[in-house]
């Protein structure tokens, strides 16, 4: 199970990495290479999804968990980096429903649909 986490984890890291590279690349009109700091949050997520799978819960509270774990690590990460360097990783304060503009609806579903493309997609096909 170690090794499905680790593997899960570099992947998690590639496809957020590649996603977050192509999203402000193209928002900004140039290349734009994410932060480390930015692309450890789809790493936990990808480790976080291997142990959602193995849960025997019912199936609405694992797509509650996968859409709650994402905005916690993303408002962790922002306000941790936030606190400690002063400086905001991304500013969500103009979009509608924001939380100290770290976190906002669209992005938490945006997240969630990655996520979730992701567990019945990506996952399976390393869990075997």
């Amino acid at each position: 199970m170690i090794i499905k986490i680790f593997i899960n984890l570099i992947l998690g890291l590639l496809i957020g990495c590649v996603l977050e590279f192509i999203y402000r690349s193209i928002v900004e009109k140039r290349i734009v290479l994410p932060k480390i700091v930015n692309i450890q949050m789809y790493g936990l997520t990808g480790m976080f999804l291997v142990v959602v799978y193995y849960l025997n819960i019912h199936l609405i509270y694992k797509i509650l968990m996968i859409f709650v774990f994402p905005t916690i690590v993303e408002f962790l990460t922002g306000y941790l980096y936030l606190k400690i360097r002063k400086i905001y990783l991304w500013n969500y304060s103009n979009y509608k429903l924001n939380f100290m503009g770290l976190i906002c609806l669209r992005f938490s579903v945006t997240w969630f649909v990655v996520s979730i493309l992701y567990y019945y997609i990506i996952l399976p096909l390393t869990l075997k």
